[in-house]
């Protein structure tokens, strides 16, 4: 085996070791600082946050005035993390940003050579400028502190492209989320496990919006590393073999899925009012 062989696999095997396990504590922080984003931009500099991310130190928020996207970052010392946080679906801008299902052309890497949610695309990339600017900033103040991004739902999907934004300006990302809709075709969804070698989106139960936009007629297919969370609370990793396993997530029809379960994760209501004291 010549030297570039042997880097190669040896690089192939770290890769895989490390997409293999998920932070338990980044997983539960994520949850909180995702429910904490439903409290709106107007809140974002006075909010104090319970649980898990107790200690949250905020730096900026994000906002689209087109999309409605919301957001901020900040950092926690607990967890020595810079956090990148999107909201989720709170007001008809962002439902709009939501159905817009076509697929166009995935430009921030032309070497993919693929596709992705339109709506989600552009919400993106009208908060990436500023996301970038606030956490190179913040890398300079905490410079041994790791770059995370996390959101629920809508702000799961467009939280998932930022962070590629992120990763092409050299900066090195991990990705929770939770309840994540799909974001583009099957070249963009193994693309993004190429680049980003924590990547771990949850699915709970029933919840019915990791099920779209569907598959079969809109060509669309999910990145792997799901953490799937039965009725139970109880947490099982997906196979990456098939990034839609039937086992997990995938094990129910769209018919059988509903929206309670969309809320719930972890044990914890993703809102406002329960990720703050």
């Amino acid at each position: 085996m010549g030297f570039l062989t042997r880097f190669l696999f040896f690089s192939l095997l770290g890769f895989l070791k490390a997409s293999n396990t998920y932070d338990s504590t980044q997983l539960t922080t994520g949850v909180w600082l995702s429910g904490a984003a439903y409290c709106g931009k107007e809140k974002y500099n006075t909010m104090k946050l319970g649980g898990p991310a107790t200690g949250f130190v905020y730096k900026d928020t994000l906002y689209d005035i087109k999309t409605d996207l919301q957001g901020y970052t900040g950092i926690l010392p607990s967890t020595k993390s810079i956090y990148v946080v999107l909201r989720g679906s709170s007001s008809i801008m962002n439902w709009l940003a939501d159905f817009e299902v076509r697929l166009v052309p995935y430009t921030t890497f032309p070497d993919c050579a693929c596709e992705v949610h339109n709506g989600f695309y552009k919400s993106a990339l009208g908060v990436t400028n500023k996301t970038i600017i606030s956490v190179k900033i913040l890398q300079r103040l905490y410079p041994t502190y790791s770059v995370v991004v996390t959101g629920h739902s809508y702000g799961a999907s467009v939280g998932q492209l930022l962070a590629m934004e992120l990763v092409k300006e050299g900066i090195k990302v991990k990705l929770y989320d939770y309840g994540q809709p799909r974001v583009g075709d099957s070249k963009y969804a193994g693309f993004v496990n190429t680049h980003i070698s924590e990547y771990w989106r949850t699915t709970h139960n029933k919840d019915i919006v990791p099920h779209v936009p569907p598959i079969e007629g809109f060509g669309y297919l999910h990145s792997c590393r799901e953490i799937f969370e039965d009725i139970s609370g109880n947490l099982n990793v997906c196979s990456e073999a098939d990034c839609e396993d039937p086992k997990c997530a995938d094990q129910y029809k769209l018919t059988e899925t509903n929206t309670d379960d969309h809320i719930y994760y972890l044990g914890h209501h993703l809102s406002c009012e329960e990720s703050t004291i």
